[in-house]
């Protein structure tokens, strides 16, 4: 009689605010995981701040293949914590709960780990789809592995939900100080300069642009910019991805006065506009000077 196969058990944390307008891309991420095949996989729903619907909330809690866990306040990084608390298994994960796991990618990801036991995650490949169209993430993953922090700057390799970690090496501190706008810049640079790595040219995981109450694209996200990447500067980065770090703190700057140029709040935007010129590489800004001072020229010549 030929022996059972070992049945590996895997926990991935899916944060949700469990809206009614994100119940089918809730349901899809958490099939994703569900239909997983060599692997017992079992999704970790936080449904997190008090935005939640109640119907979904009752739904995602009636379904005994689910451990959910209702989270009062809002933030992506502490229902990650959270999440990462209440995991018992030799291996987690992570999902959006806009996102897709593909076939086999968690089976495919522990069997990377189990022929190298001195690493400490994995990550993988993706697809980022937007309009319909699947594109790969990164054209060469090798090229990412020999140096995770310096290709990081060309594109961020880490897609939400492609990563993979042992729990008993990458405990729940993985995602203090993390921001709760461009997280996974904030993970992905945690990961290359405090774990040891192994990168997958498979792709494992389809990334969704611009979903229903997606932040990616919001105002949310643009006036969060700098803050995020402050908390980056946190981290024991070298000395070449700080000055990537400050150099993005300055678009951000930037950015955020262009939105409030275009919103008509012409002081918050000479505000952030000079903030903007007084930091590195902040001299490329001064042509929106000129759109500043014609703006406010043009608003005299016609006031009454």
């Amino acid at each position: 009689m030929s022996a059972t196969p070992r049945e590996v058990t895997v926990s991935v944390i899916v944060p949700t605010t469990a809206c009614a307008a994100r119940r089918v891309l809730i349901r899809r991420a958490i099939d994703s995981i569900l239909l997983q095949g060599g692997v017992r996989a079992i999704p970790i729903v936080l449904v997190n701040g008090p935005a939640r619907d109640p119907d979904m909330t009752r739904e995602l809690m009636a379904d005994p293949r689910l451990r959910v866990y209702v989270r009062e306040p809002a933030g992506l990084a502490g229902a990650l914590q959270a999440g990462r608390r209440l995991v018992d298994t030799a291996w987690f994960a992570e999902l959006d709960d806009d996102d897709e796991l593909l076939p086999g990618a968690l089976a495919m990801r522990i069997e990377a780990l189990e022929r190298c036991d001195d690493l400490d995650c994995v990550v993988t490949n993706g697809f980022r789809r937007a309009d319909g169209m699947d594109m790969l993430n990164i054209p060469d993953m090798r090229v990412v592995e020999r140096d995770p922090v310096r290709t990081f700057w060309d594109r961020n390799w880490l897609l939400p939900g492609s990563y993979l970690c042992r729990t008993d090496r990458v405990g729940a501190d993985l995602f203090d100080g993390m921001p709760d706008a461009r997280e996974c810049s904030y993970v992905a640079l945690r990961l290359a300069t405090s774990y040891r790595i192994r990168f997958l040219q498979a792709p494992t995981v389809i990334w969704n642009a611009d979903t229903p109450g997606s932040l990616s694209k919001s105002r949310e996200m643009i006036l969060s910019g700098a803050r995020a990447h402050e908390q980056l500067l946190t981290l024991d980065l070298p000395p070449h991805a700080r000055r990537m770090v400050v150099e993005r703190i300055t678009w951000d700057y930037h950015a955020t006065s262009d939105l409030y140029f275009r919103e008509g709040d012409r002081r918050k935007a000479w505000r952030w506009h000079l903030r903007s010129l007084f930091r590195r590489g902040g001299h490329r800004f001064l042509p929106f000077s000129g759109t500043l001072l014609r703006a406010a020229l043009g608003s005299r010549s016609i006031a009454p």
